[in-house]
C-alpha cells in the first residue's frame, strides 16, 4: 500500500511482508530515508494530514501501532 502525506512530502510503501520504506521528496528528487519491518502483515498505512503520524493495524491482535514523524 502507498500513502503520500503531502505536506510532509513523505512517501510511505506497506509491503505485505511487514517491511515499511519511507521516502521524503525535495527539491524535485526523492529519496529513501527509511525502512523497518514493523511485523507481519502490516502491509495497511493511514497518515494524519495534520500531525503527519502514521498507523498500521495488524492483523494480529487487534492491534494499532502509531509513529510520530521524525524530525
Amino acid at each position: 500500500m502507498l500513502v503520500y502525506d503531502a505536506s510532509a512530502q513523505r512517501l510511505y510503501v506497506a509491503a505485505e511482508s511487514g517491511w515499511v520504506n519511507l521516502l521524503e521528496q525535495r527539491a524535485g528528487h526523492t529519496t529513501a530515508v527509511g525502512s523497518r519491518h514493523l511485523a507481519a502483515g502490516a502491509h495497511t498505512v493511514a497518515v494524519d494530514p495534520q500531525s503527519h503520524h502514521s498507523f498500521f493495524p495488524l492483523p494480529k491482535g487487534p492491534v494499532l501501532l502509531e509513529f510520530e514523524p521524525s524530525k
